[in-house]
């Protein structure tokens, strides 16, 4: 009796249902197990991809031979600048899409009193602070991604452009702000103690170091000065390779190695003298070298475009109202773009309200993007990448939904595409939406349960049903004995059956009468 009853209960149907929960249950733990590696970007800001052709760099190229690298480098966001690039990488979207639209801009929308609307980088002033409200656009860099789509996700910052701010009520884990008077190697042991502090390791890392770039805004590009910064950056380069093997990281990491931009020299032969074609009374400029943003006063627009047009056809530079700038540079649409923008030719620099004497620039990035002195470097290596194997180049955007797509996580709406550098990867497969996934899984699932609990229900109804006739006596049915369809219950009737005939007991059936 109570094997035939099992067997009742744990037919065929209900142990389909037991082996879906199972396998669903199975899926859904596999996704938690398999540890994803933690990745950490690396930024010289400044250094351009031809810089490696300049001296001996050993560290960097045993690096290069053991993962991947693009051997014309990237191409960065216009403007070439340090805020906006650094911005880009970290949110895979044009200056135009997330708002830095140049190391220093003015906001003409933002309401607060207390924060000055022009954005000024602290690197120039170390006292300036503008709060969140110029960072704060709705958009949203990895970090936030990582925290909140990975319970144990945490990023650490040393010195990274922009992560200083609360974005959406959110900062990095831990932040290093800006400060030149820490030494680089010191950034270096506090990264590599940040991934390796057992109870609170970051899965992210953000490290920016400000050099050659410096170096080269004073004595130029091509100058021995920016040579020995670039030995100085392989030595680093060669500290932390050390201290990663030191402390077991090295094998277990995946870390990109890039730039912000490229660098191109400037002379005072080479000087465009906005005075000598506009009126300085009749606007006001936010940023001059090597783009003019122009915000010309009240009923002047027309009249500085006209004059500056003209001035374009005979001289090394070029001149847009902000709807007509070129779409390739995706940058005309954002209110914080100024109505005239002036474009200055590759080594050419704009001046104003200043003499010759004042000019003391060496070199300049923030160039239009298609020159190839302003791209940047581009390596990476780890157990995700492919080993001694290069690319051409690619959009620096590229670099936000690769980073992603390394930790596992949904990228936000962003500019880049995977389509390059996915080849970069030694094992590639389609990212899809995980969430989407997992809600047809359980659809999927609970359809199927509800299906085979349906097919139960009918076929014991059924299988209840043929056993209760095989109990009613025939007797009953010579009399005109009413009976009633099992299961259905029903009020109880005053229906009588001769006292002589009797129920039969249910008993043991054999296996030609069970349908399960």
């Amino acid at each position: 009796m109570i094997h035939n009853v099992s067997r009742i209960l744990l037919g065929w149907p209900q142990m389909a249902i037991i082996c879906i929960l199972y396998s669903f249950a199975k899926f859904t733990v596999s996704q938690k197990t398999e540890e994803v590696p933690p990745l950490l970007i690396i930024t010289f800001s400044g250094f351009r991809w031809d810089y490696l052709n300049r001296t001996i760099t050993p560290n960097f190229d045993d690096f290069m031979k053991s993962g991947v690298y693009a051997t014309e480098g990237l191409q960065p966001v216009f403007p070439t600048s340090t805020l906006t690039n650094h911005w880009s990488i970290v949110t895979g979207l044009y200056a135009e899409s997330h708002g830095i639209i140049d190391d220093k801009f003015y906001d003409p929308i933002g309401t607060d009193s207390n924060i000055n609307k022009t954005a000024i980088p602290v690197y120039q002033n170390k006292t300036v602070r503008h709060g969140n409200l110029l960072y704060d656009t709705g958009v949203e860099p990895i970090w936030i991604s990582n925290s909140l789509q990975n319970p144990l996700g945490r990023t650490g910052s040393i010195m990274w452009w922009g992560a200083e701010n609360s974005i959406n009520g959110i900062k990095p884990y831990y932040h290093m702000p800006y400060g030149s008077d820490v030494d680089d190697k010191s950034k270096i042991d506090k990264i590599i103690e940040l991934l390796t502090t057992h109870s609170d390791a970051i899965n992210l890392g953000l490290l920016c170091f400000l050099e050659p770039d410096q170096t080269a805004h004073v004595y130029g590009p091509d100058s021995n000065e920016v040579t020995a910064m670039i030995e100085k950056a392989d030595k680093l380069m060669g500290y932390f390779m050390e201290e990663m093997y030191r402390v077991g990281l090295l094998d277990n990491i995946n870390i990109i190695v890039t730039s912000d931009h490229g660098f191109s020299s400037n002379s005072k032969d080479n000087l465009i003298y906005l005075d000598d074609f506009v009126d300085p009374r009749d606007y006001d400029i936010v940023h001059h070298n090597p783009v003019a943003s122009i915000i010309p006063h009240e009923g002047k627009e027309e009249e500085i475009y006209k004059q500056l047009h003209h001035a374009s056809e005979s001289r090394p530079f070029s001149v847009y109202k902000r709807e007509d700038i070129p779409q390739r540079l995706h940058y005309r649409n954002n209110d914080r773009v100024t109505p005239i923008i002036a474009m200055a030719d590759l080594t050419y620099s704009f001046i104003t309200n200043m003499s010759v004497d004042d000019f003391n620039s060496g070199g300049s990035s923030g160039y239009d993007n298609k020159y190839a002195e302003m791209r940047p470097f581009f390596m990476a290596s780890g157990p995700d990448f492919k080993q001694n194997y290069s690319v051409k180049s690619f959009q620096l955007v590229d670099l936000y939904p690769l980073m992603c797509l390394l930790l596992e996580l949904k990228p936000a709406d962003n500019n880049g595409s995977l389509d390059i550098v996915s080849n970069l990867l030694a094992e590639y497969t389609e990212p899809s939406n995980d969430s989407s996934v997992l809600y047809i899984r359980i659809l999927a699932t609970t359809s199927c349960i509800s299906l085979l609990l349906f097919v139960c229900i009918l076929r014991r109804r059924r299988y209840l049903r043929s056993r209760f006739k095989q109990w009613i006596p025939s007797s009953w049915q010579e009399q005109g004995v009413q009976t009633i369809a099992w299961p259905v219950v029903s009020p109880r009737t005053t229906t009588s059956r001769p006292h002589s005939t009797q129920m039969p007991l249910m008993m043991d059936f054999t296996d030609s009468d069970d349908e399960f």
